[in-house]
């Protein structure tokens, strides 16, 4: 298993955000780290006056950005981290070394990555925010920031409303992992796999064939199409479970056909899924956290989903070769 030694974790002091601190200090008990709560101080910038949005080059020069919300005095400072100290207190901290940091900042995500790059953080613990103005319009524009620029993992914890399955009540007992079926599946699979193994969890692999815009496009025979994709898709996400999971673990591979993150949502339902770990690099591996399929999952599951950084290197090792079944396929 990767070291996860330091969880950031970003509260704004709302009730939803009580189940985002529950869930990094469940995260940081479970590996040992050391956990920090940030606090950030919205300053607010509001178009110039010549109506230009600050940073939008067609309006002509940007004009100096002026404060629509005053930086904290520091006896307003000293409130305010007490305020962030006392909500810190209500969690169960028990066993856990944690600090308190209260950030300034226009941008609630460029100080949580700031923060994050600071103290070469392992983790960052973000909610899924509800914000709909968003390169990620499907998740809260501050979480599709920070997915988009965290310099390590990041762990979404459902938005509030959701009746999540929350891992610090009900444990760990089903891990799912999206692959692509790529080499940059490899390390994101042994990961989950060695995190399914340390909590005694029911390990699912699932791969989706996304048949029908293709089909649509072709306009040849659909039974011979998905016969030509779905096969291969099985015998390859078997190779990769088997060379990377190991044949004698309990893991189960799903090939599920349609939109990729209607499909993944829809077993993690029927399963009653923990947690989601996905890829969140530069590469294909579940779109990765600039596409659209990882947002769209991680904003109506009904679990925490890891996205895990692309320079996260997983510790584990093949085991025996042995047969294994075929592939589930997913119920249409």
């Amino acid at each position: 298993m990767p070291d996860f030694s330091r969880v950031l974790c970003a509260v704004d002091l709302t009730e939803p955000s009580r189940r985002v601190l529950d869930c990094a200090l469940w995260w940081a008990r479970r590996h040992a780290a050391d956990v920090s709560v940030l606090h950030i101080h919205r300053l607010v910038i509001p178009p110039s006056e010549t109506g230009a949005v600050p940073g939008d080059l067609t309006g002509g020069a940007p004009a100096v950005p002026v404060m629509d919300q005053a930086p904290l005095t520091a006896e307003e400072h000293q409130a305010r981290q007490l305020e962030v100290e006392r909500f810190v207190e209500q969690a169960r901290t028990d066993g856990l070394q944690i600090e308190v940091l209260l950030d300034e900042d226009p941008s609630v995500a460029d100080a949580i990555v700031a923060r994050a790059d600071a103290l070469a953080a392992d983790l960052v613990v973000v909610g899924a925010g509800t914000e709909p103005a968003s390169d990620h319009p499907v998740l809260g524009r501050i979480t599709g920031d920070v997915l988009r620029a965290a310099p390590c993992s990041v762990l979404v914890i459902p938005t509030p409303g959701v009746d999540f399955a929350n891992p610090c009540i009900a444990g760990l007992s089903r891990i799912m992992c999206p692959v692509s079926l790529s080499d940059e599946s490899r390390p994101l699979l042994a990961f989950a796999a060695a995190l399914a193994t340390e909590s005694a969890a029911h390990l699912t692999v699932v791969h989706v064939v996304e048949l029908f815009s293709e089909v649509a496009a072709l306009a040849y025979d659909f039974d011979a199409h998905r016969e030509a994709r779905v096969q291969p898709a099985c015998d390859a996400l078997v190779a990769l479970v088997a060379e990377v999971v190991g044949r004698d673990k309990p893991a189960e591979e799903v090939v599920a056909q349609g939109n990729a993150s209607q499909e993944i949502l829809k077993l993690v339902n029927e399963e009653s899924t923990g947690l989601i770990v996905m890829g969140r690099g530069a590469g294909r591996e579940g779109r990765g956290a600039g596409g659209p399929t990882g947002p769209a999952v991680a904003s109506e599951a009904r679990c925490p989903v890891l996205f895990l950084h692309q320079d996260v290197a997983a510790i584990s090792r093949p085991f025996s070769s042995e047969s294994r079944p075929e592939p589930r396929a997913a119920a249409r």
